[in-house]
């Protein structure tokens, strides 16, 4: 792989997960909690068992609270922007400060979002920070294979929480024929046999059947990620 090393593939495919999960739980929670002002409290201990995550919280309140902003919890939209923070700062050469510049920015406001008075407002600045961070890549991210282990990032994340959460699932046969050709033109190690069971699946009209499969082919299909 020359200067590509498995370390930076990791990184940047890795960047990519973080900068997709942190996006996909800010819109689920604005969500829920706007469901939740006129109609039932948000069914969080469901959520967390979709996600293999704990449920250890005391409340609804308590739950969105510490999945939104607690630095503390591993499994919190905040850890994961701050990983994909940390990632970026290593992969700065790459990136190009502009690009970098966006994920600092939603984490300046995502740390900032716990004290403020209008959390939710503060939640849309980050996604639109994030937002511009996907332009930059597409724009300024000059090496092809590094704006790909990124997308990928990106595209596998968003399939893993649309199968485990039933979110967005009419543009699963989108997302997995990106994630197919983005793999055609990048270097990321994968899977080979993988890789086949993916291609086998995904023309079929309710992907959702195979929903377990899928799942399993996604964790395996990047085996040093």
């Amino acid at each position: 792989m020359g200067t590509f090393t498995l370390s930076k593939t990791n990184r940047l495919f890795w960047l990519g997960r973080y900068v997709e999960r942190t996006y996909i739980a800010i819109e689920l929670m604005e969500k829920a909690y706007d469901e939740s002002i006129d109609g039932p409290a948000f069914d969080y201990a469901t959520y967390c068992d979709r996600l293999s995550i704990p449920a250890d919280y005391r409340d609804v309140d308590h739950f969105l609270s510490s999945y939104l902003f607690d630095a503390k919890n591993p499994d919190s939209a905040t850890s994961a922007l701050n990983m994909a923070f940390d990632n970026a700062v290593v992969l700065r050469e790459t990136l190009g400060s502009m690009t970098l510049s966006y994920i600092q920015l939603a984490k300046n406001v995502m740390d900032g979002a716990v004290i403020s008075m209008a959390p939710m407002l503060d939640l849309q600045t980050v996604q639109d920070y994030l937002m511009a961070f996907k332009g930059c890549v597409d724009d300024f991210v000059q090496d092809e294979n590094s704006r790909m282990c990124v997308k990928i990032g990106m595209t596998a994340e968003r399939i893993d929480m649309s199968l485990r959460l039933d979110y967005k699932t009419t543009d699963l046969q989108v997302h997995f024929e990106r994630l197919l050709s983005r793999l055609r033109r990048s270097k990321i190690p994968r899977d080979g046999k993988q890789l086949q069971l993916l291609l086998d699946l995904v023309p079929s009209s309710n992907i959702l059947q195979n929903r377990e499969i899928l799942l399993e082919c996604l964790e395996k299909l990047f085996p040093d990620a």
